[in-house]
């Protein structure tokens, strides 16, 4: 599951860096990923980042910090 994790967060740095944001890793416990997003792209409410783990790890409880 940690590739799944990081090629999501890989391709969200892709189209985050036009808006000033990023996504990274805190740690995968269990089914739980902790990630910490950083620049303007938390508050948007389009939540690219939340669909996009919704998509490809539907299972997945997603924590930001």
């Amino acid at each position: 599951m940690e590739k799944q994790v990081r090629e999501i967060l890989h391709n969200l740095n892709w189209l985050l860096e036009p808006h000033d944001s990023s996504v990274e890793l805190v740690s995968i416990r269990g089914n739980e990923v902790v990630i910490r997003a950083v620049g303007s792209c938390i508050k948007c409410e389009t939540d690219c980042i939340g669909v996009a783990f919704k998509e490809r790890l539907p299972d997945v409880k997603l924590v930001r910090k």
